[in-house]
């Protein structure tokens, strides 16, 4: 049953309660509203720094790459283009190679600690773009299909860490290998490069070039002309062969130059929506199998192995060092 009125209330002091009341729910309702407001403007901020963290996030990876010739190509059924000059971007990233030495595998903690500075010790587990050692490799298999098959001629193999931004491009990749040994000396020389949009990408751009000794001599008169006789065999490339850019000519370590007879450029993009899958491009002259695949790097450097090899104890009544201490 509702509360009656007091007797001794009014009509109007009646009617000012129920305004009052009223008043009451108004501000109420307002204070749900301003509450829900902040709400979806705190759940907005959030999801929009979300957004920018993941645009700003960074992912390794473990580039690996195979670059093959199409032996069938060289039986000139295929049309090669022009020979033109072919230089590449002047901001390329050139894989720093790993040769270990005696620092490097040394496994005693005072030569780890006072190692100059100046020759850093390269961390195959945390550096980028540093050349990996085969054994690294995760295209073993394929490589290995290939080089059975009499068809096709492996260029080039490498891996390499990198990590890759949301949103960026790395920048490209240098790849060059020169075979100036074989009776149809050649060089392979390009770039590659990925990005991340919503999806990864690769870019693709290679050269493939043949070389050849007399060529030069016949079209280029005003070079020195070739010796009578080659050498047997070529040094080893402690350096590379130098490619004049404004001349489709190369010189090797040892001087001598070659004219690129004929060449075949490969450029394609492709977008990688599976990390497992291995991306094929392909054209009539080479063909590229590359591989994305995600990688953990380490926060910390490891730290050196230390051996606990002990020295044999003197026996006693004996002195280190002296083989013989019977009276003679």
């Amino acid at each position: 049953m509702s509360e009656k009125p007091r007797a001794n209330q009014t009509e109007g002091q009646r009617g000012t309660g129920l305004k009052t009341s009223v008043n009451h729910n108004a501000t109420f309702g307002m204070i749900q509203k301003v509450t829900a407001s902040l709400l979806l403007s705190t759940i907005a901020m959030t999801s929009m720094a979300s957004t920018d963290a993941q645009k700003t996030q960074t992912q390794w990876y473990q580039a690996d790459m195979i670059v093959f010739l199409n032996e069938q190509s060289m039986n000139g059924s295929e049309k090669w283009p022009e020979v033109t000059a072919h230089p590449q971007p002047a901001n390329v990233i050139k894989l720093k190679s790993y040769k270990p030495g005696a620092d490097e595998t040394s496994s005693d903690l005072g030569s780890f600690l006072n190692r100059p500075e100046k020759k850093p010790v390269v961390d195959l587990e945390r550096d980028a773009f540093v050349s990996l050692p085969y054994p690294s490799h995760l295209l073993q298999k394929e490589s290995s299909n290939l080089s059975k098959n009499g068809s096709y001629r492996i260029l080039a193999q490498k891996a390499w860490l990198m990590p890759v931004k949301e949103g960026e491009s790395t920048l490209p990749v240098s790849i060059q290998t020169y075979n100036t040994q074989s009776e149809t000396p050649s060089m392979l020389k390009g770039t590659v490069a990925v990005s991340s949009s919503r999806f990864l990408h690769v870019d693709v751009n290679l050269w493939y070039s043949e070389l050849a000794w007399e060529a030069l001599a016949k079209n280029r008169g005003d070079l020195q002309s070739l010796p009578e006789s080659l050498p047997e065999s070529l040094p080893e490339p402690q350096q590379k062969p130098e490619v004049n850019e404004a001349l489709p000519l190369v010189t090797t370590p040892d001087g001598q130059s070659m004219k690129i007879t004929r060449n075949f450029q490969l450029q394609e993009s492709r977008k990688i929506t599976n990390n497992e899958e291995i991306q094929y491009l392909d054209s009539p002259v080479i063909g590229v199998l590359f591989k994305l695949t995600p990688y953990q790097r380490p926060d910390q450097p490891p730290l050196p192995e230390i051996t606990t090899d002990q020295e044999e104890k003197p026996e006693l009544g004996t002195l280190p060092g002296i083989v013989d201490q019977k009276d003679g």
